[in-house]
């Protein structure tokens, strides 16, 4: 397989690198600093999903409302988007058509027909970051969709890590298949899968590392808290043996019978954005 060809943009204190396949965020630092986390064992080559970043998964979350689509997360995140010009902050734009993938495993489950526009624009004055991703439905029917943001956030130990803005939410516990309430802040403490019944501000206390990661989502219905841990980390050939304690995801999303739907002819968005700050002195 050939090595996939990376984008690149500096500004000011930023960096970021991007792919063409899977329209994918692939990091973002900040002077050196990771804010957008990517596996140093993650395949490049286009044959498989990129390990970190921002992975867009559409039109299905996992295995889907059933557990029974595949490829997982959908259709879109390994594949070839067209890049189109961006505007505004933005400094990338791709588009993606139900056409571009008419052909690819698991195309006989797409809803119906569609255009997708997914944008990352930087905010230099700021240091932010904001992820968007247009869903125009181009049939006749209307539909419902799954979709996320699959935000890797980088930290310094996850063990270290909690998550605020969660409180008293209902959650689906995808590790144990109960349904559970929120109580208090979040602290991970061994594999989470957790799909929260709130979208809204959440920010990431990295204590050991002495910064809050930020994010604010728009037009989604949920938030997915998700690390792997040591056991399952472990038999992943994209993650290296310790890089589970390197990142946390917290996603934008909307799945289930919290799917977002898309009036024929209709546009919708789900977007992020994403910023850091130091932890106050107390």
């Amino acid at each position: 397989m050939t090595a996939l060809t990376p984008r690149t943009h500096a500004a000011g204190r930023s960096r970021l690198v991007a792919y063409d396949h899977g329209a994918q965020l692939a990091s973002w630092t900040v002077d050196g600093i990771t804010r957008v986390w990517l596996s140093a064992h993650a395949v490049l080559d286009g044959s498989a999903a990129v390990r970190g970043g921002v992975p867009i998964c559409f039109p299905w979350f996992g295995g889907g409302p059933d557990g029974g689509l595949r490829p997982s997360h959908g259709v879109v995140r390994t594949t070839t988007w067209r890049p189109v010009e961006p505007s505004g902050t933005e400094v990338w734009a791709w588009e993606l058509s139900s056409e571009d993938v008419a052909d690819a495993p698991g195309a006989e489950h797409l809803p119906g027909p569609f255009l997708l526009r997914h944008s990352v624009a930087l905010d230099e004055a700021d240091e932010a970051l904001t992820l968007a991703l247009r869903i125009t439905n181009t049939g006749r029917e209307d539909y419902a969709v799954e979709a996320a943001l699959h935000t890797y956030l980088g930290v310094e130990d996850v063990r270290d890590v909690q998550v605020l803005g969660l409180e008293e939410a209902p959650y689906l516990d995808e590790v144990t298949g109960r349904r559970e309430v929120q109580h208090g802040l979040l602290e991970l403490m061994g594999e989470t899968d957790r799909v929260y019944d709130r979208t809204g501000p959440v920010v990431v206390a990295d204590r050991a590392a002495l910064l809050h990661h930020e994010l604010r989502p728009s037009g989604a219905t949920q938030t997915v808290v998700w690390n792997p841990w040591s056991d399952k980390a472990a038999a992943m050939t994209d993650l290296g043996d310790d890089e589970w304690l390197r990142f946390v995801c917290v996603e934008t999303a909307a799945t289930g019978e919290h799917a977002l739907p898309v009036p024929a002819g209709d546009t919708v968005e789900i977007s992020c954005g994403l910023m850091q700050h130091p932890t106050p002195a107390t």
